[in-house]
């Protein structure tokens, strides 16, 4: 989930490992204060939600598709989403390290550490489960890409029997318990932020693309 898949091609994985490293170092070069942490928190956001939703109502994986075949296409998607992941979650981590101790909490630090590790853990164990079950092509939005239903069809069992989209629901659980640990207010606010953002491209392009393809899929 670090946006790096072992499972791919050599020249992929080195594409998609080069461009992470190089995220990596120049995050670590270029951000040395809050203002600029925060300008990376932004920009990310417009990158993988803003854009996202954008590529997807353009239908420009479609053009991908015409343009490059769909498995080129796919390819590179899932090559450049890769790094895209990895920053979705980097960002938060230099974000934290520059807003810090702005939540005033009167517990004890023990007490605030257990809280965001078993957050962690949860959280973990939850996201993990999930793209156990449904694959990891799907958790990198294959079946959204190539529009069309996956092998498994619509998962409904593990915890989703439970939540509708344990992904985005428990599995974002982490970013909360990491800015509590961390006293950061703002960590918090982007917590909701990336949280109410993911679950606006889930309302506009994947429940549609759900009900489109995975209904008449199963009805078959």
């Amino acid at each position: 989930m670090s946006g790096l898949r072992l499972d791919r091609s050599a020249l992929q994985i080195g594409a998609t490992f080069v461009l992470i490293a190089l995220s990596f170092f120049i995050s670590l070069t270029l951000i040395t204060n809050s203002e600029e942490a925060l300008f990376y928190v932004v920009v990310v956001w417009c990158i993988y939600y803003v854009c996202h939703i954008i590529f997807y109502k353009a239908r420009l994986h479609h053009y991908m598709h015409h343009r490059m075949g769909k498995n080129r296409a796919w390819t590179v998607y899932e090559a450049v989403l890769g790094v895209v992941y990895f920053n979705q979650g980097w960002c938060v981590v230099m974000f934290l390290q520059h807003y810090t101790s702005s939540l005033d909490l009167q517990v004890p630090h023990l007490l605030i550490f257990l809280v965001g590790a078993i957050t962690f853990l949860i959280s973990t164990v939850a996201k993990v489960w999930a793209t156990l079950l449904v694959g990891m092509d799907v958790y990198y939005y294959r079946d959204l890409f190539l529009d069309e239903a996956g092998d498994g069809g619509l998962v409904t069992t593990g915890p989703y029997s439970i939540f509708s989209n344990p992904m985005y629901g428990v599995g974002n659980l982490s970013v909360y318990g990491a800015a509590i640990e961390a006293g950061s207010l703002e960590g918090l606010l982007v917590a909701i932020i990336f949280q109410g953002s993911i679950y606006l491209f889930y309302g506009i392009v994947e429940l549609p693309f759900i009900k489109r393809v995975y209904s008449s899929h199963d009805g078959k």
